[in-house]
Formats: C-alpha cells, structure tokens, sequence
C-alpha cells in the first residue's frame, strides 16, 4: 500500500517543489494542501500517513491538530534554531527532522521510516537534540524552584516566548528574564531546549523535592 504524504507549508512554490521530488514514486501518493483549504477538513478526507510542514504551519495551520499513530508530523528544518527544533520535537510530537538540502533520495527513505512509526532526524539536527539530552542525564540540581519559576518552566516547554510568559502572568518581560536566569542555574541548564526537555522528562515531578509551595507573587 501507498504511503499518502500531506504537503503542508507556507510557501505553496516549496510544497510544489517537494511534490516534484514525489513524483514517480508507486509506493508514495501526495497531495498538496492549498492556502484556502481547511487543514482539519483535508486530513480526514485525505487521511494522510506522512505531514510535511515548515515551523510556521506546525504551530500555524496544525496548531490543533496533533499526530496520532497513524498519522506523522515531519517538519523540514527552514533554519529554525535549536530552540525551536527542540521545542517541535517535545511539544508536537514531531517524529521526523529534515533539513532544506536533503536530496530526494534520503526524503524518500525518511517519509517511509517515519511511515513505519519510527523517528528520522538528520545528523545537523541529531546532534542539537543530543546534547539537550544529554544535559540532564545526569545527577539534577538540588536546587529548588519555586511556584512561580515552576509556572514559567511548564509554559516555556508549551512553546511561550518570554513576552507571552510575561503577559499570562502579569509580570514584566525582564522578570521572566530573572526567572529563567535563575532556573537555569537552580537546574544546571544552559539554554531554553534543555529546559523544554528537562520539563517533558520531568512533567510527572507535582510535589517533589524541586519544587516549593506556591508562591503569591514574582
């Protein structure tokens, strides 16, 4: 049977040029999803295997939208930055990492791999996630976080930048900042992707020896 790929990206002239990759292959059947057409409406007529999307449709168009089994998200990295990288492969669920250059030959094998329900990810991009990984493998810092920098944690590996932490906790940008700086040091972390890994590694943690009782105010 066929591996039906979905093409999903905010620039319809990258989807076409991706689709002309596809072309020829009997064992993949695409389809191109148009600007004005609703994703929701197209995956469960199309009912595809395989999304291909950029950074800008996952949290975009896909926004509601999350993989299943039967169902991949492939995200081809239009140079993203490791931050954003890791926060799509913890957050969304992203199963397979591409970048721009890779020829057809490799994007073919990926989108069966991920098919299968196995994870793809190119070496450039293997290795920022290897060491937000390897970041926390060992011993975690006895360093308490407090109620307030434990809200911060939970809504930076929800994908919020700092001015949106900012405004859902009704606080200044820079004392999101200090938080951080502060978590960061508390935790033995060296940037936001080992944080937003550490917070999915760690989400079962409610009342354990990292945290402190809620805190009333920043």
């Amino acid at each position: 049977m066929a591996v039906k790929v979905l093409l999903s990206f905010s620039n319809l002239i990258f989807s076409e040029g991706i689709a002309s990759l596809l072309e020829g292959q009997d064992d993949i059947t695409y389809r191109i999803l148009g600007n004005d057409e609703d994703p929701e409406e197209c995956v469960k007529s199309f009912r595809p295997d395989v999304v291909l999307m950029d950074i800008i449709t996952l949290y975009g168009l896909f926004g509601n939208i999350s993989p299943t089994p039967r169902m991949s998200f492939v995200l081809v990295d239009t140079h993203c930055g490791e931050e954003n990288i890791a926060n799509a492969f913890v957050t969304r669920r992203v199963t397979g990492i591409l970048t721009v250059d890779t020829d057809a030959k490799l994007l073919i094998k990926a989108i069966k791999v991920v098919s299968r329900g196995e994870i793809w990810i190119d070496n450039n991009n293997l290795k920022n996630l290897v060491v937000g990984l390897n970041a926390i493998k060992g011993p975690i810092s006895q360093g308490r976080i407090s109620g307030r920098e434990r809200e911060i944690v939970s809504l930076v590996a929800s994908g919020h930048r700092n001015k949106e932490i900012a405004e859902k906790l009704c606080i200044s940008e820079q004392t999101v900042k200090t938080h951080l700086y502060r978590i960061f040091k508390k935790l033995g972390l060296q940037n936001r992707s080992q944080l937003i890994v550490f917070a999915l590694k760690n989400s079962d943690l409610t009342d354990g020896h990292l945290y402190e009782e809620q805190e009333l105010h920043p």
